[in-house]
């Protein structure tokens, strides 16, 4: 850990679990370019972290592939957004998910008019080349935080980041949208989203000073809340969120921005039993 980092976890009074039966594992702290590159959105292919990371007054777009065991940085794209997006106003990477060696950004272009999914190499972090803009019969706003992969059945969902009613379902290899959700209660400030065992979960930056995780069955809508988590201040923004079984307990992991200059990938045991 840099003597930034150690500073940071010196002044971090953020990330206790206030649900029953949730534990706080450990969390790593991240500065300067890794900061940047990786305070967006976090998937992980159960060895490596990836995360996407934009500073908008800055210009810097980044991706990070980060060794989970160890927490060390192994590859980092530094203000990396790709040509063919840019000359289309792009300038926002979102949250992220993983699938068979490619990661699946949420990306934003200035006015926040029609998003995109853009696909990257997970070996290189790379732009494959392949995107798909998303129009307004599927995001009307214009607003894309998050994707998350449905593995089994090939998949890929997403939703938007204020009054999300209902999440919408493209086909994974494709891209091309499939249908719409209805969920079964309105969450607030979604910023990103993983899948396991056939639910989504979902991280909120919604209120002050707690943030939430809900979980949505796609096959029924049903939405509950599985975790409240302390943020003391508003200092602290909650950001993306993947899922992985460690052998330390860990299960949920995620990102919290502490601005503003520092990130948090914290690490959660599992809330077997959410409250609603």
């Amino acid at each position: 850990m840099s003597d930034k980092a150690a500073w940071v976890k010196r002044i971090d009074f953020s990330g206790k679990p206030l649900t029953k039966g949730a534990a706080l594992i450990g969390s790593r702290y991240y500065t300067g370019s890794d900061f940047y590159a990786s305070a967006q959105g976090i998937t992980t292919d159960g060895r490596y972290y990836y995360c996407t990371g934009t500073v908008v007054p800055l210009k810097f777009n980044g991706l990070t592939k980060i060794d989970m065991a160890t927490g060390r940085v192994v590859l980092k794209k530094e203000r990396y957004l790709p040509p063919e997006l840019a000359r289309q106003g792009f300038n926002h990477y979102g949250g992220c998910t993983y699938f068979e060696n490619k990661i699946y950004v949420a990306i934003e272009d200035k006015q926040r008019e029609h998003p995109c999914i853009g696909v990257f190499d997970a070996d290189t972090l790379e732009f494959t080349g392949q995107y798909r803009i998303l129009g307004p019969e599927i995001q009307p706003n214009g607003n894309l935080p998050w994707c998350a992969a449905d593995k089994d059945n090939r998949l890929l969902y997403t939703g938007y980041f204020n009054h999300c009613d209902h999440i919408n379902v493209l086909r994974i290899d494709t891209l091309e949208f499939v249908r719409h959700i209805p969920i079964s209660r309105i969450v607030e400030h979604t910023q990103g989203a993983e899948m396991w065992n056939g639910l989504i979960y979902i991280s909120c930056h919604d209120t002050w000073p707690k943030k939430h995780i809900y979980s949505i069955d796609p096959a029924t809508g049903e939405t509950k809340l599985v975790m409240e988590r302390s943020a003391k201040h508003n200092l602290v923004e909650s950001e993306g969120i993947t899922i992985w079984p460690m052998a330390d307990g860990s299960f949920f992991h995620q990102l919290d921005v502490i601005y503003p200059f520092a990130l948090a990938i914290r690490r959660y045991s599992a809330v077997l039993n959410g409250k609603d």
